[in-house]
């Protein structure tokens, strides 16, 4: 649990997060342990009384502070922070001190002290006589309430005269056991405050030590308390970037992604939603950038905007705010001296960068609407002009995008859409460009067009809702259709409806896609032709594939007829419908569109052709077509490179759902698998349920089956396999149900019900041949060599097993065999050398329960022991009970309390919730 997590008016402070207690002590601190003894170790020793703590604003100094008010033990503890109004009283700060100590003492030590502070300040600061008479009495003070630890925050406030008595009162202090701790900002001005510490320092009598920003490591564990999840890459990158490991800062960000749900949840990680914008932090949270100047102010507001812009930023800064370039010099080099901004070039034109991306964005925030336009067309009109020569990179494009009508709105749209429709049509700002382009264009017919154009860059980038709302608005404000003049050009209006139903799909608006079926939808383009293809589309988005497959089949020898993008959704889900359904499917790979694939059209090509070593890559196959995410997970998976599988499958899952159901269901499918061999049996029922949409279900069933058969629930597996091929049977399917066949098979033979068990294989022969894949003639054959013990087939799964050389599927098809009796010895050694690098601990764990019935030696005894230990560990995280591990394992329930009894005492963790938090922080060692 948290540590005094902070509220937005402290967060700058209470920065630091401490981790679940394991043995009834205190939190330790993230990253911050060695340094809380370095000043403990400075509290036990009698002769450094002073010593400072370093940082930048936000780097939790309280929290570093709390925790050493928390170990000091008996001594007298005296805790304050300091003000900037502090500095302007002479001896501010050690009046403040002596007062709070003395008070913190019982007897008149508390009026001795104000009223000697009050007689000596008279004299004035830097008069020697004085000040050492000062610290000659401030010491004596202080020695008689030893033993004493004084702990200042904000210490940079301190005034010169406290400052200077500090460096005079050190050596009396000197071995009277009393310790002041400061911490504060770096600072490089080499002022009293500086000087007298330095001179501490050199005389012996100071320790000086940086409170550092957190490693990226930090950072994701700090992450991980925080949302309570374990972050993933994305997540703990983009945070940790943007904050530079800054604590205040990484906390803010992370509370900002928060409350605009840029935080998706899937498999217990917390994850960038895929095309989430951003959140900035808030303003407030970073120390100083409101200050009383409110020129300078200004100019950092001028350069969150114009940083872009390089070395031209400080002169449309000056522009923009009506002022001289060296009245901005001189605020930059007052924002430099903050650490907000740093200089980077010589003494030429010089760039001006934030120190931390996160409090640029912040400040780009707190920008008001109307000096949002009036600094954007400062730089529009620079740019247009040719004062400032303009950057490639959209850079114009936004700053139109933000002034808005305060720059020729004509010309801007025009500029908008040619932006859109360039080099960056890939980039996700393209929607913002164009939504604005919509908002300034001047008739009905242009916002028309343009409102057409963004519907179909959200399409392009998985926006579905906001491709829905403006097709939407298209239809139902504008005159397309029906009397006067249609304000959309026949193909516009093709591409727009296409795309109207692609995004109802992944809205879940099936009642509108039924109307579409119906042909009720009057938004549906006129011709005949068109109309019918998306009507086909909207069949196979309902889960209606064996209708549409005949449908779309009559346009194979028309697509040249068809507009080119109806043509190419429309082969696409020709494709799909027929490797679903088992037809015939055509295997000539899709005509690309813009250099783009469509959606699984890969995965499904490498299905109907057999071959999971196609040549893919990221981001692109070996004729140069761009993958998407999906066809990247198969090929990850497939390849063994579960980890970099599933960073990939979070990522899509935690976004909107795009075009692509089948394509989405298959990586969930991928991912449970994955969840499933590695032992988290939890998550993958997780996922399953989450996955469920009633599109292509029985795949589904068949990893929910397999599952619950693990946990020893046989029966209820069965039910599942059975409902499973009812579903796929009901809506003529025929893609996955050979494995939910194959696993029929196998119960029914570990039943005893041979008849069955071969009525199953004689079904799962005709599936395999209709499908016509080299996976369902694997999946074949192994079942025959398993349920018949069939010695032919069990020769051929081999030879085809290692040809197609998927680690995984490989891995299981050995094992399956190996267990008829057939070369065991070798087939269990390659099953299980192959499944390791997978990180398949489950599966793993059975192969050595079979390797020990088949008395074949399991290589590497420590690996088997801390695989177990770890397995054992995440199945308890799981929350399975002693008897689901009695199940997973193959023993009894009396074994597995052995087990849990061992694998408590040695971790030193007295309970599974214990386990299960250090299991989420990465705390858990085998």
């Amino acid at each position: 649990m948290l540590v005094g997590y902070p509220t937005a008016a402290t967060h700058q402070d209470h920065a630091m997060v401490g981790r679940s207690e394991a043995a009834g002590g205190p939190a330790p601190l993230v990253g911050r342990d060695e340094l809380v003894r370095d000043v403990l170790d400075v509290v036990a020793d009698d002769s450094v009384p002073v010593m400072t703590l370093l940082g930048t604003a936000g780097t939790g100094s309280t929290a570093l502070l709390d925790a050493v008010s928390a170990r000091v033990g008996s001594a007298t503890l005296v805790r304050l922070r300091l003000a900037e109004a502090d500095q302007a009283t002479d001896y501010c700060a050690a009046h403040r001190v002596l007062t709070a100590a003395t008070s913190a003492v019982r007897g008149d030590h508390c009026a001795v002290a104000a009223s000697v502070v009050a007689a000596l300040a008279k004299n004035g600061v830097g008069q020697q006589p004085a000040q050492h008479q000062l610290a000659v009495a401030t010491a004596m003070v202080l020695r008689r309430l030893a033993p004493l630890v004084v702990l200042v925050d904000d210490a940079h406030w301190a005034d010169d005269g406290s400052a200077e008595l500090l460096a005079a009162s050190a050596e009396h202090l000197a071995g009277s056991a009393c310790t002041i701790i400061a911490a504060m900002r770096r600072s490089p001005a080499r002022d009293a405050r500086a000087k007298a510490f330095d001179d501490l320092l050199r005389r012996g009598l100071a320790r000086s030590r940086s409170i550092r920003p957190f490693t990226a490591r930090q950072s994701a564990a700090v992450l991980a308390e925080v949302v309570g999840a374990v972050p993933d890459t994305s997540l703990a990158t983009a945070l940790h970037d943007g904050s530079r490991g800054n604590p205040a800062l990484l906390l803010a960000g992370a509370a900002a992604y928060r409350r605009a749900g840029a935080i998706g949840f899937v498999d217990r990680h917390a994850v960038l939603r895929r095309g989430s914008s951003v959140p900035p932090v808030d303003v407030n949270v970073v120390p100083g950038l409101r200050t009383a100047d409110g020129f300078r102010w200004r100019v950092t507001k001028c350069m969150a905007a114009y940083e872009c812009l390089g070395a031209d930023a400080v002169e449309l800064t000056g522009r923009a705010l009506g002022a001289s370039e060296q009245s901005v010099l001189e605020a930059l080099a007052a924002l430099k001296a903050d650490r907000t901004l740093r200089r980077l070039g010589g003494a030429g034109r010089a760039l001006w960068r934030f120190s931390f991306p996160a409090v640029r964005e912040s400040v780009l925030a707190a920008v008001g609407p109307f000096e949002r336009r009036l600094f954007a067309s400062v730089a529009v009109n620079a740019l247009w002009s040719g004062d400032i020569p303009q950057p490639d990179d959209g850079v114009l494009a936004d700053f139109l995008a933000d002034a808005g009508t305060f720059v020729d709105a004509v010309r801007s749209v025009d500029e908008l859409v040619r932006c859109a429709a360039g080099d960056s049509s890939d980039d996700p700002r393209v929607m913002r460009w164009l939504a604005a382009a919509a908002e300034l264009a001047p008739t009905r017919r242009q916002r028309a067009a343009v409102l057409a154009e963004h519907c179909a860059a959200c399409v392009r980038h998985g926006r579905m809702s906001d491709a829905e709302r403006s097709a939407r608005t298209v239809f139902e404000t504008c005159t397309v259709f029906g009397t006067g003049s249609p304000l959309l050009q026949p193909r516009q209006w093709r591409r727009l409806a296409l795309h109207r139903v692609l995004a109802l799909a992944a809205c879940g608006k099936d009642s509108e896609l039924r109307r579409v079926i119906d042909l009720r939808a009057r938004w549906l383009p006129p011709d005949r032709l068109h109309r019918e293809l998306i009507r086909a589309i909207a069949l196979c988005l309902l889960n209606r594939w064996a209708e549409a497959g005949p449908e779309l089949g009559r346009y194979r020898a028309r697509w040249g007829e068809l507009d080119s993008q109806a043509a190419w959704w429309g082969r696409r889900f020709d494709f799909t419908a027929a490797v679903l359904c088992g037809a015939q499917p055509v295997t000539a790979p899709v005509e690309q569109r813009d250099g783009e694939v469509p959606p699984h059209h890969s995965l499904l090509l490498a299905l109907a052709q057999g071959d999971p070593r196609r040549e893919a890559h990221e981001p692109t196959d070996s004729a140069g077509c761009r993958l998407h995410a999906v066809d990247r997970f198969q090929v990850q998976w497939r390849a063994g490179n579960w980890d970099r599988a599933m960073r990939i499958a979070r990522s899509s899952i935690s976004g909107e759902p795009g075009a692509d159901p089948v394509g989405r269901l298959f990586m969930h499918h991928g991912a449970i698998q994955v969840l499933t061999a590695q032992g988290w049996l939890g998550r993958a029922r997780n996922l399953v349920a989450e996955a469920r949409c009633g599109r292509l279900e029985h795949v589904l069933d068949h990893a929910e089956a397999t599952v619950l058969r693990l946990l020893g629930a046989d029966d209820a597996a069965h039910d599942l396999l059975l409902s499973g091929l009812r579903r796929a049977e009901e809506h003529g399917l025929v893609i996955g149900t050979e494995t939910l066949l194959a696993d029929l098979a196998r119960h029914q033979a570990r039943q005893g019900d041979h008849e069955q068990a071969e009525h199953s294989l004689r079904l799962l022969g005709r599936v395999a041949d209709r499908i016509g894949t080299d996976a369902a003639r694997l999946e074949l054959l192994v079942a025959r060599a398993s349920v018949l013990g069939d010695p032919s087939c069990a020769e051929a799964a081999i030879s085809l097993a290692r040809e197609r050389s998927s680690p995984f599927e490989t891995a299981i098809a050995f094992s399956r065999i190996a267990q008829t009796g057939l070369r065991p010895r070798e087939l269990l050694l390659e099953a299980y050398c192959l499944i390791g690098p997978l990180g398949a601990l489950l599966w793993r764990a059975r192969l050595r329960r079979c390797m020990q019935d088949y008395d074949v030696s399991v290589p590497g005894r420590s690996e088997t022991l801390r695989e177990n230990e770890q397995l054992l560990a995440v199945l308890v995280t799981e929350g399975l009970s002693n008897r689901q591990l009695a199940a997973v394992f193959g023993t009894s329930e009396k074994s597995v309390a052995a087990r849990l009894s061992r694998m408590f005492t040695r971790s030193g963790f007295r309970s599974r919730v214990e386990l299960a938090a250090a299991m989420l922080t990465g705390d858990f060692q085998t």
